[in-house]
């Protein structure tokens, strides 16, 4: 089940990356701003619990997703790229097999789980 979210993550990852070119986005910024989801680990310093909560929230589709919808209201095109960017973390975190965090260890992930 793992290689199966891994594959996934691999065909959207391939897909975002696919649309980031053609509307021709900055590729220095793409790299500039590509790990910045990775800043919701922050929640670490409190303690597990919390630091997986933040993490979890900053790596679910969900919200990326929402700000892709959100620039097909507002045609804002910076909308779209800060969700291509959001998008492609997420899905190179889970296509190398990272996933969302356990609070019981920052280590344990759900595609490792699966």
């Amino acid at each position: 089940m793992g290689n199966l979210v891994k594959l996934e993550s691999t065909f959207v990852l391939i897909l975002v990356l696919s649309i980031y070119a053609i509307f021709d986005f900055s590729f220095w910024i793409f790299l500039i701003f590509l790990l910045a989801p990775d800043l919701t680990a922050i929640g670490y310093v409190f303690n597990k619990r919390i630091g997986s909560m933040v993490y979890n929230v900053g790596h679910m589709y969900v919200l990326s997703i929402l700000v892709t919808i959100l620039y097909l209201w507002a045609k804002a095109p910076v909308l779209l790229q800060i969700a291509l960017i959001w998008l492609a973390n997420i899905s190179i975190d889970r296509t190398l097999g990272y996933g969302l965090k356990y609070a019981s260890d920052f280590k344990i992930t759900t595609v490792q789980k699966l």
